[in-house]
């Protein structure tokens, strides 16, 4: 078994791109509602809720956390990935894509 994800990830498609969020773990593009910085304590208190309401997904890996993903199922997944980091990447796929959102489809990046 190789360390290659071509075999995990679906055919490229406008509905099915994927976003890696660190450490072998993806997210649908689609279902992504804002990528928040973790360090305030707002964020600290949406995490608290999410884990007492099985809302939340840690993606992690024992890492240190940095980011929060909100998604459009009101999951909470936390990223050991720096939130520019994620936009970056998440821009890099649009444009290698040649897609282009539309105004009600731009995400949230918060830092």
């Amino acid at each position: 078994m190789s360390n290659n994800y071509q075999g995990i990830l679906p055919e490229e498609s406008h509905s099915e791109r994927m976003l890696n969020i660190g450490h072998g773990s993806f997210i649908k593009v689609d279902r992504i509602l804002g990528i928040f910085e973790a360090g305030s304590l707002p964020m600290r208190r949406w995490r608290d809720k999410a884990l007492e309401e099985n809302r939340l997904v840690d993606a992690t890996k024992g890492r240190k956390l940095k980011s929060l993903i909100l998604t459009d199922s009101n999951h909470v997944i936390l990223s050991s990935v720096v939130p520019q980091t994620l936009n970056d990447r998440l821009c890099e796929r649009r444009s290698s894509t040649g897609a282009s959102l539309r105004p009600q489809e731009e995400r949230l990046f918060v830092s």
